[in-house]
């Protein structure tokens, strides 16, 4: 197995992409997205590449480590908890009351959002379309919107329920 001679960059490849990825994955708990999940999601693909590698490289010592209770345990831990996110994000259960509201406003008509800012349609419309968004029709819903002048919903709700017209 060691005759891949992938050991000279199959380290630096993990130290590497392991930085980008855990950067990356606390801006993105702090809720920057874009373009930072892109990143996220491509250099997290190198990193398992690199990992497998690094596996295939360093076999005989992590079957020894993994011959260890403790090790076994901490993994398994860690398999364990990652599980039961990633189970709950594909479901109901891990969607909260809150998140549950905005996606339902984000994919409403603008028609029905204006009541809820005390305006009306054409104002709303009015409004984005001064923020420089190409707004065709109230009929359309805040996802529509967002995809059609390539933003994420969560800056247009922002721009609606942060910056109100007097």
């Amino acid at each position: 197995m060691n005759n891949l001679n992938t050991r000279k960059w199959s380290t630096p490849l993990i130290i590497g992409s392991g930085l980008v990825v855990a950067i990356s994955g606390v801006l993105m708990f702090f809720g920057v997205h874009n373009p930072i999940q892109l990143a996220h999601e491509w250099v997290g693909m190198v990193f398992a590449i690199a990992i497998g590698l690094h596996v295939l490289n360093h076999w005989g010592g992590i079957k020894k480590y993994f011959a260890q209770p403790m090790a076994l345990s901490l993994v398994g831990s860690v398999a364990l908890v990652s599980s039961a996110f990633i189970f709950l994000s594909l479901t109901d259960a891990g969607a909260s009351p809150t998140m549950n509201i905005v996606m339902s406003i984000e994919s409403s008509p603008v028609d029905e959002v204006a009541p809820l800012l005390n305006e009306t349609p054409q104002s709303v419309v009015t409004r984005m379309q001064a923020a420089g968004l190409k707004v065709e029709d109230s009929a359309d819903t805040i996802v529509e919107i967002a995809n059609a002048n390539d933003r994420e919903p969560r800056a247009l709700m922002k721009l609606l329920f942060s910056q109100k017209s007097s």
